[in-house]
């Protein structure tokens, strides 16, 4: 529902100067998928958008694995959507190879029925507030000619499979899992460190014992 809600919400953009694809599936290395919610080419650049749709208050910090949504003093975790994004940037770039890395602006979305409490972060927005951050960058970066070239090119990579996407679905909850069983055996999933318990900003919380090369932290 969100992400049609979106989709509504960037079809506004004029025509003449965005290219809109939603819902893309596409193949990266080594046999891995990345399902990208929204992605808008421009001369302006191209922005990758993950759609969030979460109630409650929303808190974490940018390097955090998972961030806290908190409904009436209820606490549940969410994979950090800024992570998530920054996945699919990448995979982005390994279609697009010819293009700079800065080229790519990604946005975090969430629905007004959340509460945002880390507004510090960079693009880290409401929906309604997704064409203004869009329509802030001005400055062309491709011609008219790239960015049709950069649409044709990621509506050729994209998979309309329904199998792939079933399949994508299997791989991530198998990713999720295998996290999990680190974390519950006291390691961290990104580099098998040990997790260490520490005080933030938001409280006490576990961090990777080989911070600072490795910044990953777990809500307690």
């Amino acid at each position: 529902m969100g992400e049609k809600r979106v989709a509504g919400i960037l079809s506004r953009l004029p025509r003449d100067k965005y290219q809109i694809m939603n819902d893309l599936l596409i193949h990266h290395a080594n046999g891995h998928t990345s399902q990208i919610d929204h992605v808008v080419v421009s001369e302006y650049g191209i922005f990758v958008i993950e759609t969030k749709n979460y109630s409650g208050w929303i808190y974490g910090g940018a390097n955090s694995e998972y961030w806290t949504q908190n409904i009436y003093g209820k606490k549940y975790q969410l994979y950090n959507p800024i992570q998530q994004n920054q996945g699919h940037v990448r995979a982005l770039r390994r279609i697009l190879k010819d293009l700079p890395s800065d080229m790519f602006i990604s946005i975090v979305a969430f629905s007004r029925r959340a509460t945002l409490k880390n507004r510090y972060l960079d693009n880290v927005v409401y929906w309604n507030q997704i064409n203004r951050v869009i329509q802030s960058y001005s400055q062309k970066r491709m011609s008219a000619e790239q960015v049709q070239h950069t649409f044709n090119t990621l509506q050729e990579a994209n998979n309309t499979s329904k199998d792939s996407r079933k399949q994508h679905v299997h791989n991530v909850r198998g990713q999720i899992y295998k996290s999990y069983v680190a974390v519950s055996n006291g390691y961290c999933p990104r580099c098998g460190g040990k997790l260490v318990l520490r005080s933030g900003q938001y409280g006490n919380f576990y961090g990777c014992s080989n911070y600072p090369r490795c910044k990953y932290t777990h809500p307690v």
